[in-house]
Parts: C-alpha cells; structure tokens; sequence
C-alpha cells in the first residue's frame, strides 16, 4: 500500500473518482511548491514554491496503483514524484502526479 495525493479528476464527486472506490480516503491534505493550472481537460501541477495545491490523499493498493498510472498518462503526460504533503498538520509522505511541461 502506498499513499496517493490527487488534486483533480480523482477528487470525491469527480468524473474519475471511481478509480479509488477500493482506497482508503485518509483526508484533505495540502501540497506545498506546486500550483495547479487549468490544462481544459483536467488540471495539472507544476513547481512553483510560492504556491500551494489542495487535494485529497488516499492509501492505495497496487492494482489500483498502476491503474491510476495508466489514467493519468504517466511517463507521457505526467510523471508519478515522491512529495511531502500536509496531512492533518503532520507532513507525510505520498505519491504524486506532476504535470510534464512540453
């Protein structure tokens, strides 16, 4: 099991949310560093150390792992990071999808 940071399309009431429906909702968390930008489709994060991104973290499992990599283009259109994030103001570890700039 590992924790995931989502910011957007995989966020409760969202159109992909389905994807997590076997995770664990561990509760809002905020990623420092980041902003989030509208990218038409779906947002995306770029570095930017002024900024803060709110999203969702969730603990999943490996299967959900790689389909959420698969949905999320990883290694075309976003790239899976290790970041710390801020849960419950305690900073914690989670897997996150950053935005490739092209």
């Amino acid at each position: 099991m590992e924790r995931l940071f989502v910011y957007g399309t995989l966020m409760k009431g969202q159109r992909a949310h389905d994807l997590l429906e076997n995770s664990k909702y561990l509760g809002k968390a905020i990623l420092k560093g980041y902003r989030k930008m509208d990218l038409i489709y779906y947002p995306g994060i770029v570095k930017d150390k002024n900024s803060i991104v709110e999203g969702e973290v969730y603990e999943v499992d490996e299967h959900t792992k790689q389909r959420v990599d698969v949905y999320e283009g990883e290694g075309y259109l976003f790239k899976c990071i290790d970041a710390e994030i801020n849960l419950n103001n305690k900073p914690i570890k989670a897997k996150v999808y950053e935005y490739i700039e092209r």
